[in-house]
């Protein structure tokens, strides 16, 4: 990390999504005769800071709000309460030129390459448009400026008037990384953006945002469920669970010494050679819906030891140790490590 104030701080962000009625609709719910529509929680109370220059690997089940905070701190979403800021400034009051500045200092990488981009563009045009537009470069200057970024993300500079569906899987998403690094951004956020792609393209992307990362003195936030892709990539990991944030540590202090339930869990079913003839499945229980979500903990109703405390009142996310932040009663709640309660990595049971 290059600096010591963060660049990006999310303080108890809540998002909610609520269906839009009709004018019959609204008419219908004020006399009695229809129901207001259900409210997803998406994201609850969520806070955290990115440091300059670092990559924070954020994790969990597929619903539990990561890509919804991504685009909310991106400013494609609107926050329900709470707030984003940049460099010390809130995303959602910046007006003209320091909010231009933001969107092109802040760019996102999408989990599918091929719905991202425009099937009926050329890639100089994909790569080549926003720069043009925002005057970054001059007109005659766009097909070199996209051969310079084809070249740098590891694409032939020789296929830039080919469409989207001439590429393979790892292609586009090169290209997809080419078009967020045309506005010169210095923060970028990669929403699940290997996980359509085979195993061993995966690596070469991961790879290459390593590479890039270091070149470009980047900042990345990194949306992942794979806790092994996370661990080769990040600095430091945030567990989300539900729309909160249950644990939050350096990445080898979350592999190692992990305290959450929750967490352990996740890490007890991540395949490893010493662990031949192992059972691997998914955490007990179906995640709940975020349109009902349990009262207390969000995950008492798979946790193993929970308590009646648990179902009642929420946890708050506590320092444990320096760098280390736990939402759990067991542990948070006592500044106790979940090892001095009897409870260890090896005691989450095989799960069905």
């Amino acid at each position: 990390m290059t600096g010591t104030a963060p660049m990006i701080q999310v303080a108890g962000v809540t998002k909610h999504f609520r269906r839009k009625t009709d004018l019959a609709e609204r008419l219908a719910m004020r006399v009695g005769l229809a129901e207001e529509p259900p409210t997803v929680h998406a994201l609850d109370d969520v806070s955290l800071q990115i440091a300059e220059g670092e990559v924070v690997g954020l994790v969990g089940e597929s619903g539990c709000g990561k890509s919804t905070l991504g685009r909310v701190v991106a400013g494609m979403l609107p926050v329900t309460s709470g707030q984003v800021a940049r460099d010390g400034k809130d995303i959602a009051k910046l007006k003209g030129a320091e909010a231009r500045a933001m969107r092109l200092a802040t760019q996102i990488i999408f989990q599918d390459p091929m719905s991202s981009l425009n099937p009926r563009k050329k890639v100089i045009d994909i790569i080549g448009e926003a720069p043009r537009l925002h005057g970054l470069v001059k007109r005659g200057e766009v097909r070199a400026e996209v051969e310079r970024l084809m070249g740098l993300v590891g694409l032939d500079p020789a296929m830039a008037n080919r469409y989207p569906h001439q590429f393979s899987g790892g292609q586009r998403q090169r290209i997809g990384i080419a078009r967020a690094l045309a506005v010169n951004p210095d923060f970028l956020i990669c929403d699940e953006s290997i996980a359509a792609l085979d195993v061993s393209i995966q690596a070469q992307v991961i790879n290459l945002l390593v590479r890039l990362r270091e070149e470009l003195s980047l900042t990345l936030l990194f949306i992942s469920h794979d806790l092994s892709v996370v661990r080769y990539i990040s600095d430091r990991v945030v567990i989300m669970y539900l729309g909160r944030v249950v644990e939050t540590a350096p990445t080898d202090r979350i592999f190692d010494a992990a305290r959450h339930p929750y967490t352990q869990a996740l890490l007890e079913e991540i395949p490893r050679i010493d662990r031949r003839g192992h059972r691997f499945s998914s955490v007990k229980g179906e995640i709940p819906s975020p349109v009902n979500p349990p009262q207390g903990c969000h995950f008492h109703p798979r946790c193993p030891f929970a308590m009646d405390r648990c179902r009642i009142e929420r946890p708050v996310l506590t320092q444990a140790s320096p760098g280390h932040s736990v939402a759990c009663h067991l542990d948070g709640g006592t500044g106790r490590p979940l090892s001095e309660a009897g409870v260890t990595t090896g005691d989450i049971p095989a799960i069905d």
